[in-house]
């Protein structure tokens, strides 16, 4: 990979819909380090990011599909190479951008950490599914080409980004000791843990507060006997917190909070879509229980689904599923 890099001039990454802390916090870092590299890199996200994450993006940083779908396809032609970045299946991009990526010939690597990346799509990748985030393998990746200066204060508070939040503040499982380590030397290179804490963390909206305080007090609803938990939103309670993407992040855990709930879920209306995530303790498997009943994945402890079923059916059909898979 390291070779095939110093081969091409322009490079195009992407990045899947929705995209999180890792998905931004990796891509923009991935960019900063080959750009050191003397590289023309273009970073393409499908769909907006929450606004916790804007203090990353410098004007012009990177593409938005599904506003800039022509500025994107030019990209995408000019470049030598590309990257897929924290998500294994090309259709995580979303239907137009996935057939574009489809259609090109261009050489496209992998860098992710989910499980059961589609192969055939890639010619050659990073992929580890026991690494706490992308982010981190970005922070490997960049490392490989053993120059120094590739990682500067900025590079770093976007590896430590994607790191923070895939890992729920370091409480995951994926967490390791060499996460730590990774975390201690982007320190080394002038990272300020605080001051990307403080940006993604500490600065919500009243909307934001609101909506958690409804969701705590009257859409949380415990099941203690198969130590589970889920929340559910309309469409329609959102738009009374003028909702706006990114809003939810996290939401997910709370109910783990609890004593005795070692499962969570959220279930959110968009356009008729219903989009859960999922999230579990210890060695409680919701990749597979995503994967089984809800068209998803992801990892053992944090995993996500779809249903095209209405909300009230798809709590109906998250209740039975639950009885069945986690009550046996």
């Amino acid at each position: 990979m390291v070779e095939m890099v110093h081969d091409a001039n322009r490079i195009f990454i992407s990045t899947h819909k929705s995209p999180d802390g890792d998905a931004i916090g990796s891509s923009l870092a991935l960019k900063q380090g080959l750009e050191k590299l003397g590289k023309t890199v273009t970073v393409v996200v499908p769909d907006a990011f929450p606004a916790f994450l804007n203090w990353m993006v410098n004007k012009g940083d990177l593409l938005q599909f599904d506003q800039q779908s022509e500025e994107v396809k030019l990209a995408l032609q000019e470049a030598e190479l590309v990257f897929s970045l924290d998500y294994n299946n090309l259709s995580r991009v979303g239907k137009d951008l996935e057939q574009l990526l489809r259609t090109d010939e261009t050489p496209k690597l992998i860098i992710d950490h989910h499980r059961e990346p589609e192969d055939a799509a890639f010619v050659a990748g990073l992929h580890d599914i026991e690494a706490s985030s992308t982010a981190q393998l970005v922070y490997d990746f960049i490392q490989a080409f053993g120059e120094a200066g590739l990682i500067d204060k900025r590079t770093a508070a976007c590896i430590y980004a994607g790191i923070v939040t895939d890992t729920g503040s370091f409480r995951f499982r994926s967490t390791t000791a060499k996460t730590h380590r990774v975390v201690a030397d982007l320190m080394d290179l002038g990272l300020v843990t605080g001051e990307v804490y403080n940006e993604i963390f500490d600065t919500n909206s009243l909307d934001r507060i609101k909506l958690l305080g409804y969701v705590l007090d009257k859409k949380l609803t415990v099941f203690p006997e198969l130590e589970l938990a889920h929340i559910s939103l309309s469409e329609k309670e959102l738009n009374q917190f003028n909702y706006k993407s990114g809003d939810t992040e996290g939401v997910v855990n709370y109910p783990l909070s609890i004593k005795g709930v070692n499962v969570s879920c959220i279930m959110k209306e968009n356009g008729g879509i219903i989009r859960l995530s999922f999230r579990s303790k210890g060695d409680i498997d919701v990749n597979l229980f995503a994967r089984k009943y809800f068209n998803g994945g992801g990892h053992l402890n944090a995993a996500g689904g779809m249903s095209e079923l209405s909300l009230e059916e798809t709590v109906t059909k998250f209740e039975a599923a639950a009885k069945e898979y986690f009550g046996a």
